[in-house]
């Protein structure tokens, strides 16, 4: 068998399960899950990626890029806090619930709200960070400001300011990536080509600003800090979004991004002078 039809069929078992969830599960209240529940379901439906021993290394582990996470370090890319802090509850159930696009994270949404906060509850036990730290608080995020051309073209200018060393004219070129690129656990790693539409995690403008408010732990993905405003970092999102098919992105803008120079071209033209 094929290395491809493996771990299709590893992860295909894994997700089809969930149409037989854990009977002593059922229920989603919101309260705090079960630790001893949420074993098994880890062991039901994560241990082909992450493991017996919760250390990343499960039978999908060897065709993995990225490579499942390794919970015992408490180390987590995707949260609403800010960089270095534990995710939340939700930031996790989100995980969990949609997966990570572009990887073999796949979505687990047959699980039921109480089996994903049970398994959330006993990845919670395999790293001392958790008995050390709590979650981080969540970034606040502002009312969204309209997208227009004239925040698309600034936006632009603040991309190639601060994003375009990495990604580039947004397709990940940028210079750094170029030279080589490593996340925290020495494994290679590209950005994002943010003209796909989507990101491994976020869909939408609010997404965008909330991973360039708040980084990507583990990363070289920085978190702005208090080096952009919160309108500064709208901009961005919003241009960004205009540079592909992102979720709330229009035809309109998309078409008006693609005209302006991309970022180290050059100074783009006024938002009033480019063609409609």
């Amino acid at each position: 068998m094929s290395t491809a039809a493996v771990v299709s069929a590893l992860m295909v078992g894994a997700v089809a399960l969930g149409a037989a969830p854990l009977s002593a599960q059922a229920g989603g209240d919101g309260a705090a899950g079960d630790a001893g529940r949420g074993r098994q379901v880890y062991e039901r439906y994560c241990v082909q990626c992450h493991g017996e021993r919760t250390d990343g290394a499960g039978e999908v582990a060897r065709w993995s890029q990225p490579k499942p996470r390794d919970f015992r370090q408490g180390i987590f890319k995707f949260s609403s806090a800010r960089y270095g802090f534990l995710p939340t509850t939700a930031d996790l159930d989100r995980v969990i619930q949609n997966g990570l696009y572009g990887t073999r994270m796949p979505p687990f949404a047959a699980l039921s709200t109480r089996e994903r906060r049970d398994v959330i509850a006993y990845l919670q036990t395999r790293s001392p960070r958790w008995r050390t730290e709590g979650p981080g608080t969540p970034i606040t995020i502002p009312a969204e400001p309209a997208s227009t051309r004239a925040a698309v073209t600034r936006g632009r200018e603040l991309f190639e300011a601060n994003c375009s060393k990495c990604h580039g004219d947004g397709t990940g070129n940028g210079p750094s990536a170029v030279k080589g690129m490593v996340d925290d656990w020495g494994m290679a790693i590209t950005p994002a080509n943010l003209t796909l539409g989507r990101g491994k995690w976020a869909r939408t403008a609010g997404d965008i600003y909330v991973r360039a408010m708040a980084g990507i732990n583990g990363t070289p993905m920085p978190e702005s800090g208090d080096a952009l405003t919160p309108e500064q970092v709208w901009q961005i999102a919003h241009y960004v979004q205009a540079l592909g098919g992102w979720a709330g992105s229009t035809p309109e803008l998309r078409h008006f991004a693609a005209q302006l120079p991309p970022p180290g071209a050059g100074d783009p033209a006024p938002a009033d002078t480019v063609k409609p």
